[in-house]
């Protein structure tokens, strides 16, 4: 199925699925397991985690959606069940106040140039540094600010659609991610300084 899938398709996709269409499971799944393990990864920071948990969002996506009263609002409830892995597993292994980060699978983040062969080493070399800084910041993060954070800049979830997974009211949402940007911005604008002097 094409990535260009619309909401009605979605919403007809996840009706089938609960009258325990196999196929029509597959197509979620296959529609949405980057983007969760994307979400999860920037959540939790570390590769393997990430993969257990999609793992595990879908194994009780799969379990619980028959209970899903609103198909047309699947995504949400889907990234919810998601959060929900991450923060019980945060609990479990009582890290959540530590800074996780795993280095080899840093990508670009959006406001920073992509990577081409026309960026020579040096820039390059600056880019990855700052990409691990941004890491680093948002692991760091209490996980209010972390999940609005990601879903706005790198899933470019709109303020109302964060509202309805995260269950916060759309003021709280504008204002989180808010702090969450000028954090990751501070965090920026004092490596750019040490690496000045």
């Amino acid at each position: 199925m094409s990535a260009e899938i619309s909401p009605s398709e979605i919403e007809e996709t996840v009706k089938r699925a609960q009258q325990g269409s196999v196929e029509d499971f597959h197509t979620l799944y296959d529609l949405f397991s980057k983007p969760i393990y994307n979400f999860i990864w920037r959540l939790i920071g570390s590769t393997q985690d990430a993969e257990d948990l999609t793992q595990e969002t879908f194994l009780k996506v799969h379990r619980e959606i028959k209970n899903v009263r609103q198909p047309g609002q699947f995504k949400f409830w889907l990234y919810r069940v998601a959060r929900n892995e991450v923060y019980q597993k945060l609990r479990h292994s009582k890290k959540a106040s530590e800074v996780l980060v795993d280095n080899t699978t840093i990508d670009s983040f959006d406001f920073l140039p992509h990577h081409s062969p026309d960026i020579n080493p040096e820039k390059r070399a600056l880019h990855q540094e700052l990409n691990k800084i941004i890491s680093r910041t948002l692991q760091a993060m209490a996980p209010k600010y972390r999940d609005v954070f990601v879903l706005a800049v790198f899933h470019k979830m709109s303020y109302e659609d964060i509202t309805q997974i995260v269950d916060r009211s759309l003021l709280s949402v504008k204002t989180d991610i808010y702090r969450a940007r000028v954090t990751v911005k501070e965090a920026l604008n004092e490596y750019l300084k040490r690496a000045d002097r």
